[in-house]
């Protein structure tokens, strides 16, 4: 579970970037792009917030 949150993180971090890049040149607009990064973003938190949870409740349970 752990990889595959890390690779989901690292392809919503590719297309958050790729949507941002394309939308600030002259003449492409991505309709609701903003909303889409902001999204991608809370996204991108709560699995942060899950892979460093795990890591702090096994490094309690080790007692380090």
């Amino acid at each position: 579970m752990k990889k595959i949150s890390k690779y989901v993180v690292n392809i919503l971090c590719i297309i958050s970037a790729l949507i941002a890049g394309f939308n600030a040149i002259d003449g492409i607009t991505i309709p609701y792009a903003s909303q889409i990064i902001q999204g991608i973003a809370v996204v991108n938190g709560v699995i942060g917030t899950y892979l460093l949870g795990t890591k702090t409740v096994t490094k309690i349970q080790r007692g380090k």
